[in-house]
C-alpha cells in the first residue's frame, strides 16, 4: 500500500511542476482525473486492508 501512495504522491508532484508548462497543459486535466481516481483506489485499498486485519497484499 505504501508503494501505491508513493507513486500517487510522486505523480501529483510532477503534475504540479508541469502546470506552468504550456506544452504539457493538455495532459494536465486528464492526469488530474487519474490522480483523483488513484487517490480513491488507494483509499478503498486501505479500507480493505484495515477490514482484513492487514492481511491484504496490495
Amino acid at each position: 500500500m505504501n508503494k501505491l501512495k508513493g507513486i500517487t504522491l510522486e505523480l501529483e508532484e510532477e503534475v504540479k511542476k508541469a502546470k506552468g508548462n504550456m506544452f504539457a497543459s493538455k495532459l494536465i486535466a486528464p492526469l488530474r482525473l487519474v490522480l483523483v481516481w488513484m487517490n480513491g483506489v488507494n483509499q478503498k485499498l486501505a479500507e480493505l486492508e484495515q477490514r482484513s486485519g492487514g492481511h491484504f497484499n496490495g
